[in-house]
């Protein structure tokens, strides 16, 4: 279930990515965030049928559905900071596109969202109740607080888990956005999911690649000499890979052969591929991994958004 949840948030933050970068980039508007003053309604679609749903509401299906409601409280806090700020930020840009819009699907908002029929079928009606309760409690008990820099709602962008240290926005893509640098997340490399390696019969690897690239100039004899990795950041994921005639991104291979991150290794193991991939995620942002790591450790919701958005601020918009 964890591994559905991780994938479904990847594919949303993907999606949205885009257009918060280039607003970041070309957009110096000043927003009011106001909670009292924002009018809009939320609803959910599932089988033909609409529900609408509070603010509050909303959010819980929201962290219920991007982080295991098993982790720690204050990592569940901190998750429901981050899903109020990225929904309202969405919302704020909707609104400059569409001033008159007053209603917003769970869809357009960005992250994924699950209603209380789910979480049920998910957690069992032994443990409804009480994972039910303790993200009503994260959500209610952060209630209207959000995360800004210089006066404007942050992108709180997070993924599944890192190699040791976040990334850097502008290494990973090409936008400097001052609070998404590079941070220690040391406690991540004692996950579970920290390590993969797959190994691949060299002609099966190769079948993969030439289904998505035809024209790829690569044959079995000559495969370890003609794939290298020509590129990594400074945290060592890569961000470009020769595939002889063909130059591609680090997180485009990394897709194609469904790895975890594109933090990998490629190596010549008995005449097989291996590839030794580390983390789960684009490396940006949050660790979730690391931030329940760090609430167990016992740091606060407010240590932990602080510690991952360099220089951020963590208000509460209806005071």
């Amino acid at each position: 279930m964890k591994k559905l949840i991780y994938k479904i948030v990847g594919v949303s933050i993907l999606v949205l990515l885009l257009p918060f970068l280039i607003t970041l980039l070309f957009s110096n508007k000043s927003r009011d965030y106001s909670l009292a003053d924002m009018d809009f309604n939320i609803y959910y679609e599932k089988d033909g049928r609409r529900e609408n749903l509070d603010f509050n509401q909303y959010l819980i299906g929201v962290v219920a559905a991007n982080m295991p409601a098993a982790y720690h409280i204050e990592a569940l806090k901190a998750q429901a900071v981050l899903s109020r700020t990225y929904a309202l930020y969405n919302i704020s840009l909707l609104l400059e596109e569409r001033p008159n819009q007053k209603d917003f699907s769970t869809s357009e908002l960005g992250l994924s969202y699950i209603n209380p029929d789910d979480m049920l079928g998910y957690w069992g009606s032994d443990n409804y109740a009480t994972q039910f309760t303790k993200l009503e409690n994260c959500v209610h008990g952060t209630n209207g607080q959000v995360l800004t820099y210089e006066d404007e709602l942050i992108l709180p962008v997070f993924f599944g888990t890192g190699t040791g240290f976040t990334r850097n926005a502008k290494e990973a893509w090409g936008v400097d956005i001052p609070y998404l640098i590079s941070v220690p997340s040391k406690q991540d490399v004692t996950s579970i999911n920290y390590l993969r390696i797959t190994e691949y019969d060299v002609n099966i690897l190769l079948g993969i690649l030439k289904q998505i690239y035809p024209s790829l100039e690569i044959n079995d004899n000559t495969f370890f000499q003609d794939i290298s990795i020509t590129k990594r950041d400074s945290i060592g994921y890569v961000t470009e890979i020769s595939l002889n005639n063909l130059l591609v991104s680090g997180e485009e291979f990394a897709n194609v052969l469904g790895l975890n991150s594109n933090h990998f290794y490629i190596e010549d193991y008995e005449g097989k591929a291996r590839i030794i991939c580390t983390g789960v995620g684009h490396g940006v942002g949050l660790s979730q991994y690391g931030c329940n790591a760090m609430a167990e450790e016992g740091y606060s919701y407010e240590d932990i958004l602080t510690h991952y958005y360099t220089g951020v601020n963590l208000i509460n918009l209806d005071k």
